[in-house]
């Protein structure tokens, strides 16, 4: 499984927020901002899916300019997976931003799967499974995505949970969110990612969405990260 690490950090920082292309088809969140670095670095129009983590911008507020765009270029209907609610949050956006030729042809065009925790999705040749996590009091998910055999985690935005160790443990991979130094109910911190790769040494762990304040200890504890633009190859 092919991983572009469209951007590895979070919202307090210069670079991009945390986004992933995967084999090519599956955009994993368009956070704000992003939509420049995808329109000139990769090939969109072999999106074929969608996935909102949850409706934080930092996740999401990008999504009308890819829509927008795939709407002028392409005739193929586009999946988007997403947590419940998403549909009439596009509608809301359409208007605000003028748009809403994209809502009077949304059906034509796009097909909305709403998730829930354990939720299992098969698109394609991918099986796809939710699992509800720990970000504040939102409805925020991550999720395993298996092909071809193999299986990569991602955790969205999520504090420490059992539904962090069920992806990893379930993953030959993940990508697990790093943004905070001290321990809370938003985000995991550099010392429990650490943690969580001496707990789980079968799955090789990649600490995402980073800050300024988390990075530095990563370096400090010696822990590999991906940055903005890495491409990572899942066999």
């Amino acid at each position: 499984m092919k991983i572009d690490v469209v951007g590895s950090m979070c919202t307090w920082t210069k670079k991009l927020s945390t986004s992933y292309i995967i084999n090519d088809e599956i955009l994993f969140d368009t956070p704000q901002g992003t939509f420049k670095t995808l329109f000139e670095d990769y090939d969109i129009l072999k999106t074929n899916y969608i996935i909102i983590s949850h409706f934080h911008s930092d996740h999401f507020m990008d999504i009308h300019l890819v829509m927008d765009y795939l709407y002028h270029h392409t005739k193929k209907k586009i999946t988007i997976i997403a947590p419940k609610g998403c549909r009439e949050r596009l509608s809301s956006m359409f208007k605000i931003v003028d748009i809403t030729y994209l809502e009077n042809s949304f059906n034509d065009m796009f097909s909305i799967i709403e998730i829930e925790n354990n939720k299992i999705i098969k698109i394609g040749d991918y099986k796809i499974k939710a699992f509800k996590m720990l970000h504040l009091n939102l409805d925020s998910y991550g999720f395993t995505i298996t092909h071809n055999g193999v299986t990569v985690g991602f955790s969205g935005d999520s504090a420490m949970c059992n539904n962090v160790r069920k992806i990893i443990s379930k993953s030959k991979t993940a990508f697990i969110d790093c943004a905070s130094l001290e321990v809370n109910n938003k985000h995991l911190t550099s010392d429990e990612v650490y943690g969580l790769i001496k707990e789980f040494p079968e799955c090789k762990i990649y600490p995402i969405h980073m800050s300024t304040f988390s990075q530095p200890r990563l370096d400090e504890l010696g822990i590999e990260y991906p940055n903005q633009a890495d491409v990572i190859n899942v066999v």
